[in-house]
């Protein structure tokens, strides 16, 4: 399998009347063909605050041109609240190798 990312782009669910971007790339695939899984982790802001993300995808998920992979989790505490959120990544892959993944990753 080669190496691949996916990308993800929502929002989180409402807490103390707003909501949060997640958006980003996985990182490191973890596994083989239809049993792997990707990192992935970020930073998302909205107005005087951030909230920091990390985890897991969960195993993919066929789709009719190729597959996605379920994310969930929560933003890290701060300002005396939390942001849940779930959803799934896209389906379009992106084929790199861990140096050119690193570079992107840097760049966010």
């Amino acid at each position: 399998m080669q190496t691949h990312i996916h990308k993800y782009k929502f929002d989180s669910k409402e807490h103390n009347s707003h909501m949060h971007k997640i958006l980003g790339y996985t990182d490191y695939v973890i596994g083989v063909d239809s049993f792997h899984i990707h990192t992935f982790f970020g930073i998302s802001s909205y107005k005087s605050h951030t909230h920091y993300f990390s985890g897991f995808t969960g195993l993919p998920i066929k789709t009719k041109h190729g597959h996605i992979h379920k994310m969930e989790g929560k933003l890290e505490l701060n300002h005396m609240h939390e942001h849940v959120f779930h959803n799934f990544t896209e389906e379009e892959v992106g084929y790199t190798t861990h140096k050119l993944l690193n570079k992107l990753l840097s760049t966010l």
